[in-house]
């Protein structure tokens, strides 16, 4: 029998192929668990005004999925906590919440993949000098290579 059930044929070997009940199809990149990821990045004397907090980049050879990330102000209440996922120098906004309460984490839920260089920001408005501010997230890492 020819076709994609044969290793003899020459596109047999491109790739991970699927039945979808008609026809042989070239399946895409399964996104495959490999370890968790996170981290909590702290600055334990803010500035007046406005403060950021940038995660570490996504290295080489990795995709991560983020499922939550959140952002506090310890010790004043901010003006406004907003959220990015910055890549290829640009901010792509998450979640901007005004009014935020003292030690009232700031919270985004969803799926958001990373690529390599990509990270997390953020901005903390209407802080006092000394402030406590965190930024956390947590999610899982696929390895692509």
């Amino acid at each position: 029998m020819g076709g994609i059930t044969d290793p003899a044929e020459e596109y047999f070997k491109d790739g991970i192929w699927g039945w979808d009940g008609t026809q042989w199809r070239k399946l895409g990149l399964l996104f495959g668990y490999r370890a968790t990821v996170g981290e909590n990045v702290s600055n334990l004397d803010a500035g007046e005004g406005e403060n950021c907090l940038t995660s570490t980049p996504v290295p080489q050879g990795e995709v991560w999925v983020i499922q939550d990330i959140a952002g506090v102000n310890v010790n004043t209440s901010c003006a406004r906590i907003a959220m990015y996922v910055c890549r290829s120098n640009r901010e792509y906004p998450l979640l901007d919440q005004t009014s935020c309460s003292v030690y009232i984490w700031v919270i985004w839920t969803g799926n958001i993949v990373l690529s390599e260089g990509d990270c997390l920001k953020i901005r903390f408005f209407g802080c006092t000098a000394g402030d406590d501010i965190h930024l956390r997230y947590l999610g899982y890492k696929v390895s692509l290579t």
